[in-house]
């Protein structure tokens, strides 16, 4: 799928929501791509955009077949709800795209699959638009979780909290209002990113068991859940609240103030290591003595950045990216299994 290095990638981007703002300046950050053509059904949509980052008329379209039909494109970003996501990556596979693909992935695991497998049978890639993985504090959590400074890794959790749904009770201020109405909610909405870095960090698990429940009055899915993670000499935790007022005041927030803050920590036979909701990072020796560990400081954008950059990367050096649709897909499946865990939780006695 290769295309060599040194090639202008033209990209599309499609859908121009709340999101679709980090993927402009996240392509703008990568040499050698250019942004050929805007997508959306909303005409002032495309205008307000095409005013704020300077795109002329003939790059603006309401439809993608029609973009694709007049300008040079090699790579389809979708932007856009779950539920359009087969049917444009489909579109763009078909006339030979690369794409990559926000999450969710789609509503059904069935979709997905049917996604990875049309690009594969067209010999284009799809990739996810999964950022967490390239925030800055994973990639350090990896790089000294493989160095081997920790010893075997025995037990490892992620706390991500956020006092989120108990502020929905007014649509008309939410920037995603739709959310009140989504019967899978966190788990499907936002848990992809923490499991994804968890699979990062520590592999595939073997099996699972999930509990998750609603908190929030304002909402009719789901806004807390605790994962359990069994692997081959390790167990592993995620406890995710959208609804916790538990790291109020931590100073590790996201850059739009809002108050998205994470716990990690992984045991090991010869250290620990911890990411604090201030985004301390510190390793605990054998002997307990804490050494603080400097890394690139928090910032939501550079992840965005980063991920851009590895797609074309990836593209040009014909390799697979870290989340392609393929590799994705146990994100998917891991969600599916906890749903399905949650709703069989077996009774005591």
């Amino acid at each position: 799928m290769g295309e060599g290095v040194g090639k202008v990638w033209n990209v599309c981007i499609v859908g121009l929501g709340y999101w679709s703002d980090v993927h402009f300046r996240g392509w703008q950050s990568v040499p050698g791509v250019n942004i050929s053509a805007i997508v959306d059904l909303d005409s002032a949509k495309l205008k307000a955009k095409a005013d704020m980052y300077g795109y002329r008329p003939e790059q603006l379209f309401t439809d993608l077949e029609e973009a694709m039909n007049l300008v040079d494109i090699d790579v389809i970003d979708i932007v856009t709800r779950p539920d359009s996501h087969l049917e444009l990556v489909s579109k763009a596979a078909m006339r030979g795209k690369h794409v990559l693909c926000q999450k969710p992935f789609a509503p059904t695991l069935a979709e997905c699959e049917e996604m990875v497998r049309i690009c594969e049978e067209a010999g284009v890639t799809l990739m996810i638009a999964e950022g967490w993985r390239w925030h800055s504090h994973y990639r350090k959590l990896k790089e000294i979780a493989d160095s081997g400074a920790l010893g075997a890794i025995n037990f490892a959790k992620i706390v991500a909290k956020w006092f989120f749904t108990p502020t929905f009770g007014d649509p008309a201020k939410m920037t995603q209002p739709y959310f009140r109405g989504m019967e899978r909610l966190m788990l499907y909405e936002m848990a992809p990113h923490w499991i994804d870095a968890y699979r990062y960090l520590f592999g595939d698990p073997k099996a699972m068991n999930a509990f998750y429940t609603r908190v929030s009055p304002h909402i009719i899915g789901d806004d807390l859940a605790v994962l359990l993670f069994h692997h081959e000499g390790m167990t592993g935790m995620l406890e995710a609240g959208w609804a916790s007022r538990e790291f109020a005041g931590s100073s590790f927030e996201q850059p739009a103030g809002e108050n998205l803050m994470e716990y990690v920590w992984i045991e090991g036979s010869e250290a620990g290591l911890r990411l604090t909701a201030d985004g301390v990072m510190e390793l605990i020796d054998a002997d307990r003595t804490v050494r603080r560990i400097e890394y690139e400081p928090h910032n939501l954008q550079l992840s965005h950045n980063r991920l851009h950059r590895h797609m074309i990367e990836a593209l040009s050096e014909s390799r697979e990216p870290e989340t392609s649709g393929r590799r994705y897909l146990n994100v998917m499946r891991i969600i599916e299994t906890a749903y399905e865990s949650g709703r069989r939780s077996d009774p005591i006695g």
